[in-house]
């Protein structure tokens, strides 16, 4: 089975803007559970990517340039979030947390994340 390369960035561009909308909906006290075929949380889902995760994973999911190679100051660039990077690896439920708690409150010992919690 070969997978469109398309389909997996449409899949990926729903995946990271129903999560961001889902944590929104948990966050105000919504039902707790995304659904990406629910145009209503996609659109906010759209509207909170681009205000508040664009600026540095790219309004595309292309993220940071050079993204595996650490900074100056420790942590990493911004991952991509399309098919070339690595957050479609991860569960649902470790991505909101991440994305709500910021990076470092959930990093493994000796990481340094760089992304702040979602406010």
């Amino acid at each position: 089975m070969t997978l469109d390369f398309k389909k997996i960035l449409a899949l990926g561009s729903a995946i990271i803007v129903v999560a961001v909308a889902a944590y929104f909906i948990m966050d105000t006290g919504g039902s707790g559970f995304a659904d990406a075929d629910n145009p209503a949380q996609v659109a906010l889902g759209k509207q909170l990517y681009a205000e508040s995760c664009a600026s540095c994973h790219g309004a595309s999911l292309e993220g940071q340039k050079n993204w595996r190679q650490p900074l100056a100051e420790g942590g990493l660039p911004a991952p991509p979030h399309d098919q070339s990077g690595h957050t479609w690896h991860h569960p649902d439920k470790l991505l909101f947390d991440y994305t709500q708690r910021g990076g470092q409150a959930i990093a493994p010992k000796g990481f340094k994340s760089v992304l702040p919690p979602y406010n």
